[in-house]
């Protein structure tokens, strides 16, 4: 190899470390509640019916201008499908500790913790 073409090899940008949102079960997500700011990304309708306590419903925008990227996150949904979707999309944007409820809202009544209806978290 010649020196141009080491020097090409070597200013190839380092590759960053691939981050992925971890899982949580019903039971994990309700023993780190206080450390963790949980987040409901379906509808208002949804919401209203039931959310987990403390449950915030917060736009994508709205997250990025409030929440810092190093502030651990659940993020929840009625199955876990879209939290899961929520999460990958907020490890793209630089957040490092992102969490999604397995299952959903469903799998958290399931395991017997309640929920809370109306607007407020």
């Amino acid at each position: 190899m010649n020196s141009k073409e080491h020097k090409q090899k070597s200013m190839k940008p380092a590759k960053k470390p691939i981050l992925n949102s971890v899982s949580l079960s019903p039971s994990q997500l309700k023993s780190r509640q206080n450390q963790l700011i949980v987040i409901d990304v379906r509808g208002w309708l949804e919401y209203l019916i039931g959310h987990i306590a403390g449950a915030k419903k917060m736009s994508r925008d709205r997250i990025l201008k409030e929440i810092p990227k190093d502030q651990a996150i659940a993020i929840t949904c009625l199955s876990g499908h879209r939290s899961d979707m929520a999460a990958q999309w907020l490890v793209a944007q630089g957040y490092s500790k992102v969490h999604s409820l397995k299952g959903g809202l469903l799998a958290w009544q399931s395991a017997g913790y309640s929920v809370h209806r109306g607007i407020r978290p």
